[in-house]
């Protein structure tokens, strides 16, 4: 009974059935790695494709410029794998992830960040009981110290710079939880995104989650059970972000568009320029399809 009640738990995130997926048979090797399916000008994966590794590790996903990125599963010759979201080689969004190790199977399902798993459910099977344990991360106001540091592209010092912050920058820190020894950050002023190095930051108020899904109109039933689309529409007059599940979109004025998204659990975050952003926090049921409308009411005091 207890392999079936985790067979419906970790149900898999993504079906690579889908349309619009491009079909290649390019096949090249690398360094006895074996690839077919589409490529860049320079040769690179890019776009869908399987790459099959020496030692019998699969991915089966999409890739940009030679790295895994976007919807994936990696399977492992000793019965690993994971199946979600990818940014530059690296498990990067929602995504579910089982991993053996010695006597012991986890289960972590949630959102992955640079590969460390920061918001989600974890479960440890020992051979002889299951425990559970959440996984959750808390957001804050921070301000930069006495020095002017770097925004940086991803949490490391050889990412490309945003742009430079000043001394008492205020930034909205997204997860409390330090990747490599950085923060990911939103620059309040500029609605900028990326990451800083945490020695010079200093931690303010907590910025807690509206639990309060009652702007979430449910609008019908989807037409694919492993996929909901959320109508947003944007109502301010100020070009707005929203990140949710490891993506950002982008919404201008009075904009209104269709979000495909797998059910589950999420933290959905808006931002704008000189405005502190705020969390929804929402469920996504199986099956069925939800309208949002938005307004940005924590403005600035100038």
């Amino acid at each position: 009974m207890k392999k079936l009640i985790l067979l419906l738990l970790f149900i898999p995130l993504v079906s690579f059935g889908q349309k619009n997926i491009d079909k290649c048979n390019h096949e090249i090797t690398f360094d006895n790695d074996i690839y077919v399916g589409c490529i860049n000008k320079d040769g690179d994966p890019d776009g869908y494709g399987i790459m099959t590794f020496e030692n019998k590790d699969v991915y089966k996903g999409f890739w940009k410029n030679g790295k895994r990125d976007g919807l994936g599963k990696f399977t492992t010759n000793d019965g690993n794998f994971y199946e979600g979201n990818w940014k530059d080689d690296m498990k990067h969004g929602k995504g579910s992830y089982t991993e053996k190790k010695e006597d012991e199977t986890y289960y972590r399902k949630g959102l992955f960040e640079y590969n460390q798993f920061i918001d989600g459910k974890m479960e440890v099977d020992n051979g002889y009981f299951l425990t559970q344990h959440t996984i959750s991360y808390k957001s804050y106001i921070g301000v930069v110290k006495n020095k002017e540091i770097n925004l940086l592209e991803g949490p490391g010092s050889g990412y490309e710079i945003i742009k430079n912050l000043i001394p008492g920058s205020e930034l909205f820190i997204i997860s409390d939880k330090p990747i490599n020894g950085y923060y990911n950050v939103i620059d309040v002023l500029s609605n900028k995104e990326g990451y800083v190095n945490i020695l010079f930051v200093d931690l303010g108020d907590e910025i807690k989650a509206n639990d309060d899904s009652s702007n979430f109109i449910v609008t019908g039933v989807s037409e694919n059970p492993k996929l909901s689309i959320i109508n947003i529409f944007n109502n301010t007059e100020a070009r707005a972000s929203i990140k949710m599940g490891g993506y950002n979109y982008i919404f201008e004025p009075y904009a209104e568009r269709d979000i495909d998204i797998t059910p589950g659990e999420y933290k959905i975050i808006v931002s704008s320029e000189n405005v502190i952003p705020f969390i929804e926090k929402i469920e996504i049921e199986i099956g069925k399809n939800y309208k949002w409308v938005y307004d940005i009411t924590k403005k600035r005091n100038n």
